[in-house]
């Protein structure tokens, strides 16, 4: 049984790495479009005999559909190529990878460094496109006294990462005001590139800095807390400069991002997350009723524990 597990891993490696080639040569986004046997050789410059090789195992694992038409790719990856899917191809290929070495770093206790945290930024924030604003606006859907708080406020994204919400909410919503905080220079970086790229760098201000340094007092509407990135060491810190940077009564939202899942491959990968996370001083899979102690710890009052399309998220009055 073991034997065949291995198997089992091994061949969803050997599988990923088959895609991470292909992608690397462009062959994805060139089968866009349905091609002959011929044209994709000359293409990918591989002889015939290899080239039907390579697409029978391509064709094995799903990546590509062979049709009278052609070759093309199937759907569901075509999709990740689009400009309006929400994650790219490329970054669920660099999640992979690094997720591999970060594995693996656990194990001989070396850390991370500036590159992981973008390639994690870009793994769990939802690209800016139409697709993305119909999923936040889904959120907003669910607390709606959250939007209420951004349509005409000023709003805190605290550990904003690339910007994913707290840009695309300010495309849908124009008289947004918001600030949004990120400890590592490279993602605040590339979260400042985007307010920029999508029009509205004058109304969202990316802020590389540490949460805890931020001193400002009743100045927000509403906040957000991107808690499950944030080690044990800085959360009573990072909660008590929200909660003074909150207006009397303004509300603080909090998502339950991971729960323990009950059984099978989900549950095996549940494990590897937290092995990497707890590596960087991170409390993995911080339960809603977890997070209502630390909330009511740091002096804010518990409004509700709501779900939505997000998960559980704790809403918490300061």
């Amino acid at each position: 049984m073991q034997l065949n597990q291995v198997k089992r891993w091994s061949a969803g490696g050997q599988a990923l790495a088959l895609l991470s080639a292909v992608h690397e040569r462009h062959w994805t986004t060139y089968l866009t479009e349905p091609r002959s046997l011929d044209e994709l050789a000359k293409f990918a410059l591989l002889p015939t005999d290899r080239l039907r090789d390579v697409l029978a195992a391509l064709e094995a694992i799903g990546v590509v559909q062979l049709t009278d038409l052609g070759v093309t790719l199937a759907p569901e990856y075509a999709a990740l190529l689009s400009d309006d899917a929400p994650f790219s191809l490329d970054s669920l290929l660099d999640e992979a990878q690094m997720m591999n070495r970060l594995v693996a770093d656990a194990v001989h206790g070396v850390s991370s460094g500036p590159d992981s945290a973008l390639t994690v930024a870009n793994a769990y924030g939802l690209r800016p496109s139409a697709t993305s604003r119909a999923m936040f606006g889904q959120l907003l859907d669910a607390l709606p006294d959250f939007r209420d708080a951004l349509v005409d406020g000023r709003y805190l994204d605290v550990g904003c990462g690339v910007g994913s919400f707290v840009l695309s909410t300010a495309q849908t919503l124009a008289g947004m005001r918001a600030v949004g905080i990120e400890l590592v220079p490279a993602v605040a970086a590339e979260g400042a590139r985007r307010a920029v790229a999508l029009g509205v760098a004058d109304r969202v201000d990316i802020r590389c800095m540490d949460a805890r340094d931020l001193e400002v007092q009743d100045e927000f509407d509403a906040a957000f807390w991107a808690q499950p990135f944030f080690p044990t060491d800085t959360r009573p810190q990072t909660l008590a400069a929200i909660r003074r940077a909150l207006k009397p009564g303004a509300k603080l939202y909090m998502q339950e991002l991971e729960r323990l899942p009950e059984a099978g491959v989900e549950r095996d990968a549940f494990a590897l997350r937290r092995l990497v996370f707890t590596g960087w001083g991170v409390p993995f899979a911080r339960s809603a009723e977890d997070l209502t102690a630390e909330a009511k710890a740091a002096g804010f009052v518990l409004d509700r524990v709501e779900s939505t399309p997000f998960g559980r998220i704790v809403v918490a009055r300061a």
